[in-house]
């Protein structure tokens, strides 16, 4: 009977008893090779004990820890899937070299201890990016602008999947403008032509092609299908046609889920962006115009070049003559003593007689 009022008081008090407050920590993307730290946390009520925490990559268990259990870590073979267990444990797992096959939804499943054995879990959704090898360049058709000069930059992130954000700033302060349409096929992005006439209703114009990228942007499920990676493996080989065409129909699904049977082949791109517009006085701060270009992937990658304008202004004619017209005065200087030399001579001459 104790054991049923219990449980009865379990029902009506909700989240007074047991887990409670689980918090999931896990990044939202990681770079090639690198090392990610997954969290997972909550809240035990007095009289509770811990009975297990799994950790799922899809559907596939990779790693468990059960504290009455020596050890107390079990890892599960994934492919894939590196775990450091020296670091990880009853709150935390360690994914080592980060491969493009690390990227999908996160499960961490957290079970009390009898005799209610009461579990939660909570998912999250992590990407595996190829960052760029270097800073984004950015360029301009000469080094110095007079007030009312068309200012055309142009910056160029280097190939990342995916692609690089570009946003520029002005003297610090962000600018934000149109897109300018181009080819979106990697490394064959066209040039955008751009008229006098366009300017006419932006005065800054900006392309990314971010946007352009609608994979991510899927809704997030917890019904996820894994298909191993090697699936030949999993093939009965005692018919070769009957293998070939089961093969053949594996690829056909994983096609269409977008899943491929080899490694996932990169599909880097670079990013482009060109800024337009009028300088003004107001854009010179002590003569001079600071244009950035900062490139961002996710939230796991950020670099920005930066070029700096100087202000064309008016040269001050000198105050003093040129030198030819200096070696004019002297000239003449000469002459009008010579002249007044012989005028002395000629009156000395004629008061002499």
């Amino acid at each position: 009977m104790a054991p049923h009022f219990a449980a009865i008081l379990l029902w009506l008090g909700g989240s007074v008893l047991g887990l409670r407050d689980i918090q999931l920590s896990v990044p939202e993307a990681v770079g090639i090779g690198a090392t990610a730290t997954l969290g997972c946390r909550w809240s035990l009520d007095s009289g509770e004990a811990l009975y297990t925490v799994k950790w799922y990559h899809g559907a596939q268990e990779f790693f468990r820890f059960v504290p009455k259990e020596l050890p107390n870590t079990r890892v599960f073979s994934q492919t894939g899937i590196s775990v450091d267990v020296s670091r990880s444990g009853a709150q935390q797992v360690v994914l080592r070299g980060a491969t493009r096959g690390l990227s999908g939804r996160y499960r961490c499943e957290v079970s009390a201890d009898a005799p209610f054995f009461h579990t939660v879990y909570k998912s999250a959704f992590m990407r595996v990016v190829e960052l760029p090898d270097s800073q984004p360049k950015v360029q301009a058709q000469k080094s110095w602008y007079s007030i009312g000069d068309m200012l055309r930059a142009n910056c160029t992130s280097p190939p990342a999947d995916p692609p690089a954000n570009l946003t520029w700033l002005l003297n610090g302060q962000e600018v934000k403008g149109l897109d300018i349409p181009v080819n979106e096929a990697p490394y064959a992005r066209r040039k955008p032509v751009i008229t006098d006439a366009s300017l006419d209703d932006a005065n800054r114009i900006i392309f990314s092609p971010w946007d352009a990228i609608s994979i991510f942007d899927e809704p997030a499920t917890d019904n996820v299908i894994d298909i191993p990676g090697n699936i030949d493996a999993i093939l009965p080989q005692s018919d070769d046609r009957k293998n070939k065409d089961t093969r053949l129909a594996s690829e056909q699904i994983a096609n269409k889920l977008n899943i491929s049977t080899e490694e996932e082949k990169s599909n880097k791109s670079s990013s482009f962006s060109q800024l337009v517009m009028r300088v003004q006085s107001v854009h010179f701060h002590k003569g001079r115009l600071n244009v950035t270009c900062v490139a961002r992937v996710l939230s796991v990658w950020s670099s920005s070049g930066v070029l700096i304008l100087d202000e064309e202004r008016p040269q001050i004619a000198p105050v003093m003559g040129s030198r030819d017209s200096n070696s004019g005065l002297r000239r003449t200087s000469r002459y009008v003593f010579v002249l007044a030399f012989l005028n002395y001579l000629f009156y000395s001459h004629c008061s002499i007689r």
